[in-house]
């Protein structure tokens, strides 16, 4: 039984081929067949990819060996003419390029470099966003930024120039409402992660971050065990500045003093956080700054950490030193799993079109025997 055509966009072999008339004695059959099935495709070439003639149909009409045509479709394909499927088929490449799947939008994933350095939680989020929205027919671009670039005007163009339908943005700072303001005048739509202590009023789709359940734990937790100074190192970062302010509130309300010292060894030194004295809290807010000190002034920070208590209350920085430090480690942190598919599920979900607050996500608190390493971190995270 003949087989039937499965290229219904493609003309008959006898009719795309129709001034084949034999090979020639003496001449090489594999080259002459592949130099006819380069003209055909050519001139069948279309601007959008489409099924070409399976081997066997060449082979039976030409009537050469199966292993003959199969030669000659792999040469066609280091050419870029065909491209074939194993177990499936072979494609005649058009001349534009295409994608192999429709795609629903271009989304923009803005990173701060530094965060995807040092925080576990900012490379776990971009990596579930990333998979979440892919698995929805979405493409990631991941924009990665160096410190003070996203406020620069020239970063709202460098944003424009990927093409972006809409932008996910973690925590954006405060001077960037202007570049965020910016890409919605062009047609962007804006999905901003804001803290609650520190929302931009801007229009767009905004999921809030709640840490201030948590502190208030983390703050009964301490007055428990009998803590009464909380040393804070200064950040200048404007973000982490205004959510210690609001944590200053509530640090009084709970009886507890703050204290406020320079970012550096000299500052940490000078807070009188000295074996034998009063029992204490080191709490960082920033992860550069806790980077910086844990990092690059190890012996200090565990000097420090074997007398009184280490809080890192903006999710977890990857300090090497604290994953085999054995003394307890008070956490505040977001879950990326959930936040990730929090904002895609609004994103996918065609009855929610309007802007405003969309979901809250509250943070945690736990209390941790060493510091997670990145592979601890991952499995502590799918255990929340």
């Amino acid at each position: 039984m003949a087989r039937h055509r499965l290229n219904k966009n493609l003309p008959p072999l006898a009719e795309a081929f129709s001034g084949f008339d034999g090979f020639p004695e003496n001449c090489s059959r594999q080259k002459i067949l592949t130099d006819c099935l380069r003209q055909g495709a050519l001139e069948m070439q279309g601007d959008s990819p489409c099924p070409f003639y399976s081997m066997r149909e060449v082979a039976e009409y030409f009537g050469v060996p199966l292993r003959t045509v199969a030669l000659a479709y792999e040469s066609l394909d280091l050419e870029g003419i065909l491209h074939r499927i194993r177990g499936s088929q072979t494609m005649l490449t058009g001349r534009k390029p295409s994608t192999r799947q429709p795609v629903n939008a271009i989304v923009g994933l803005p990173i701060w470099l530094q965060a995807m350095i040092t925080s576990p939680f900012e490379c776990n989020l971009q990596i579930e966003l990333e998979e979440r929205l892919r698995a929805r027919g979405y493409v990631a671009d991941s924009i990665f930024y160096r410190s003070r670039e996203d406020f620069d005007p020239d970063f709202t163009e460098r944003l424009l120039r990927h093409n972006l339908d809409l932008i996910i943005w973690q925590s954006p700072h405060p001077l960037s409402s202007h570049v965020l303001m910016s890409l919605r005048e062009r047609g962007m739509r804006l999905i901003l992660l804001q803290p609650t202590e520190n929302t931009l009023n801007l229009p767009s789709r905004t999921h809030l971050l709640d840490w201030q359940p948590a502190y208030h734990q983390l703050l009964k937790h301490w007055t428990e065990l009998g803590i009464k100074r909380v040393v804070v190192p200064e950040p200048d970062n404007l973000v982490a500045r205004r959510a210690i302010r609001k944590f200053k509130t509530q640090l009084a309300e709970s009886g507890l003093t703050y204290v406020s010292v320079e970012a550096s060894p000299e500052g940490l030194q000078s807070s009188k956080m000295e074996p034998n004295s009063e029992k204490s809290v080191l709490a960082f807010f920033d992860f550069q700054i806790a980077d910086n000190l844990c990092n690059g002034y190890s012996d200090l920070i565990e000097q420090i950490a074997s007398e009184h208590r280490l809080a890192f209350c903006r999710g977890p920085v990857r300090v090497p030193r604290l994953t085999t430090l054995k003394t307890e480690i008070d956490l505040v942190q977001l879950n990326p799993i959930e936040l990730a598919e929090k904002v895609v599920e609004d994103l996918c979900d065609p009855h929610q079109t309007q802007e405003g607050t969309r979901s809250t996500i509250t943070a945690t608190f736990h209390v941790m025997q060493s510091m997670p390493g990145l592979n601890d971190f991952d499995r502590f995270q799918l255990n929340m």
